[in-house]
């Protein structure tokens, strides 16, 4: 059998079809021209070659490349488009479409387009380009700077919240508690802008912070109206440079978007306050009824930022005990730690009409009993769900159940009971998307409210049904017992037996249940939003000066080689084995360096320090690498670094605090652009002599 000749075959292609041989030609030719700077005489080649190869991503993309700089923008806009489309992860097309958009004021679709490319596996620079594309602060508003204001509201995660959620949850009533506050008190109190890993802060304008009061007002969240507010906010916000005195205070969900360790460490030096509300510690104290991903997230967050803050408010006597009791078993400084007890809710106004609206009609004149809360293992429906099977076994004709709250996390028990069970055959719903003012009128109508929580920070369902006049059966674990008092009806959270007896006399022995109801008509006083928020900025009023505080790097146990990806890669210091409150490992990096991304940790600036505690005399190993021609120097030492190769570098250090500066050297041009391009992927502290 004759051997098969590869140059042969090649050959017999081409003669039988020559129009590759063409197109090629007129591509090369049109490379040239484009090249050279002609791009006029390239276009109409482009188009030839196109012609037979219409589905060629990258050619649309270089004919897009000459119709921009010869000015038909209109088309150079189609044939970008058309690259995308055709090179889905063509990353060179989405790069080139970005910057187009970019460079013709399509802000927010080049956001899109460099976040594509970014996933694609575009360099730091392409990073940059998106960050610095969503950067805050383009045309302050006259009304956006802080002013006299002391206290500092940081509100960003609730603002990311209300993007894409038609309502708020305990944690942004909070939020929006403290933003009405600052309305009647500029001189007291501002709201701010922070963005994940960033010492930067921006103050937000009153008139933002009123329009999205009153479109929350309105149950409008996460809709367009509140798209479109925000997306002026972020264009008017003013840079509120760090000030002596002040306090920063993150009242909402501080361990969303990688913490911000540089942020801390940025205040802190400044000389302000760096405190924030600890709604709970149930990632931390349960972690079994949590998603993986939130206890790690927020283990890692909690254990950075305890670094840094000077003092923490707790919104419940248990949540200050669970603060308490994890510092002092990790060897944590004491600091403050101060009680501001959450809201019950306000009642309804005086003479508010009940609004039936269609998703909710179908229980109109029907008793039913209301449980208010996200579905995830925590909450408990599943003993409810059980108590009402149990109920009806009796024989008795409990009324209907109706459950309002999105799926959350671990939801497949919840969601396979309710379909095996058809619901408790039919006298079990669950409604969501449920607007504030629905739930106004199903708190009106239902019989009573049932939330048998395995534990909470606060509890806020307890509090806002007896806030509306509702008595409430709930269980007796976390903080539930200081939202409830002597007014609410506790069950145990684990025992349908002894909880389908409670039940049952709310159901049966009318003269016991109109006792509670008479006692909570008549002696039951809510504690309101208003009243809560002030009660907050007296607390943080009253915490003490600061002591200076040396923000030393964490410590590192000897044998430790840790790679700082993000959290979400590596498992942060849990994953090699240690205790993140002891071993905060990123806070090494919290000064001049920008986010951990997935090729490591790039330098902000041309220079950084690297800061450590090293237990005993040791040898420090770093591993680096450039995303181009560099040198790195460290004290009066240089080395090249060879583009995408890991360097590893080393040092003797003694036991203590370590500070190394390290040093990006590069040409001239390349030094003039930041971030420079160095990335460290690895330290390692190794024993002397091994």
């Amino acid at each position: 059998m004759a051997r098969f000749d590869p140059l042969r075959a090649l050959r017999i292609l081409w003669a039988r079809k020559p129009w590759r041989r063409e197109s090629n030609a007129l591509r090369a030719r049109a490379d040239r021209l484009r090249r050279s700077g002609d791009f006029a005489a390239a276009i109409p080649l482009y188009q030839q070659y196109l012609e037979r190869r219409p589905d060629h991503a990258t050619a649309w993309m270089l004919f897009g490349h000459c119709l921009k700089e010869t000015g038909l923008l209109a088309e150079a806009d189609d044939a970008y488009a058309r690259a995308v489309k055709l090179g889905r992860r063509n990353l060179d097309a989405w790069v080139a479409r970005a910057h187009f958009l970019k460079n013709t004021g399509r802000r927010v679709e080049a956001y899109h387009a460099f976040e594509t490319a970014v996933t694609l596996g575009g360099d730091l620079q392409t990073a940059m380009e998106r960050d610095a594309l969503k950067r805050p602060g383009i045309t302050p508003a006259a009304d956006a700077g802080v002013g006299l204001a002391t206290i500092w509201i940081d509100i960003s995660d609730l603002l990311e919240y209300i993007a894409g959620n038609l309502n708020v949850s305990g944690i942004q009533r909070v939020q929006a508690s403290l933003m009405e506050y600052a309305l009647g008190h500029p001189d007291q109190v501002c709201c701010v802008l922070t963005r994940p890993w960033d010492p930067e802060v921006w103050s937000i304008s009153r008139r933002s912070l009123g329009e999205i009061l009153a479109l929350l007002a309105r149950g409008a969240g996460g809709g367009e109206a509140m798209r479109d507010v925000l997306a002026r906010l972020r264009k008017t916000v003013a840079a509120a440079p760090l000030r002596p005195g002040c306090t920063l205070f993150q009242a909402g969900a501080f361990w969303i978007g990688n913490g911000n360790p540089p942020l801390h460490r940025a205040a802190r030096l400044a000389g302000m306050r760096v405190t924030a509300l600890i709604h709970d510690l149930i990632p931390i104290d349960m972690p079994e009824v949590c998603a993986y991903e939130n206890v790690r997230d927020f283990s890692a967050a909690l254990a950075e930022a305890l670094h840094s803050f000077d003092a923490v408010l707790a919104n419940s006597q248990h949540s200050a005990d669970s603060v308490m009791k994890l510092i002092a078993a990790k060897g944590l400084a004491p600091r403050p730690v101060v009680v501001v007890p959450l809201a019950h809710g306000a009642p309804p106004a005086p003479g508010a009409k009940p609004r039936w609206s269609r998703q909710i009609a179908m229980l109109r004149g029907k008793p039913f009993v209301l449980s208010v809360g996200t579905v995830e293992p925590r909450k408990n429906h599943l003993l409810l769900l059980k108590v009402w099977q149990q109920l009806v076994a009796e024989g008795l004709d409990p009324p209907l159940l109706v459950i309002i709250g999105k799926l959350g996390w671990m939801t497949g028990d919840f969601v396979d009971e309710m379909r095996r069970s058809h619901g408790v055959d039919g006298r079990v719903i669950h409604l969501r998307g449920i607007s504030d003012m629905d739930l106004e009128t199903l708190y009106a109508a239902c019989e009573f409210t049932a939330f048998p929580s395995l534990t909470e920070g606060w509890g806020l369902p307890v509090g806002e049904s007896l806030a509306r006049g509702k008595l409430c059966v709930t269980s007796d674990r976390g903080a539930l017992p200081e939202v409830g008092g002597d007014f609410a009806i506790y069950i145990s959270a684990f025992d349908v037996e002894a909880a389908a007896a409670v039940f049952r006399r709310m159901l049966t022995d009318k003269p016991w249940r109109a006792a509670a109801q008479a006692r909570l008509d008549t002696e039951f006083r809510p504690r309101g939003w208003t009243e809560v928020a002030a009660n907050m900025v007296r607390a943080l009023d009253a915490l003490p000066t600061p002591s200076p505080v040396a923000l030393d790097g964490p410590a590192m146990p000897i044998g430790t080689l840790y790679r700082p990806l993000p959290v979400h890669v590596t498992g942060g210091a849990t994953a090699l084995g240690l205790d993140p409150f002891v071993y905060p490992l990123r806070v090494m990096l919290a000064d001049r360096w920008l986010n951990p991304g997935v090729h490591g940790v790039p330098m902000a600036e041309r220079r950084a320090p690297l800061r450590l505690v090293a237990p005993e005399p040791a040898l420090l190993r770093i591993e680096v690498h450039g995303d181009g021609p560099l040198r790195l120097a460290v004290g009066g030492e240089s080395w090249p670094l060879r583009p995408q190769v890991p360097t590893w570098l080393e040092w003797q250090v003694e036991a203590g605090p370590v500070e190394i500066f390290l040093e990006a050297v590069g040409e001239p041009e390349r030094m003039a652009e930041l971030p420079p391009g160095l990335y460290l992927t690895a330290v390692e502290l190794r024993r002397v002599g091994l």
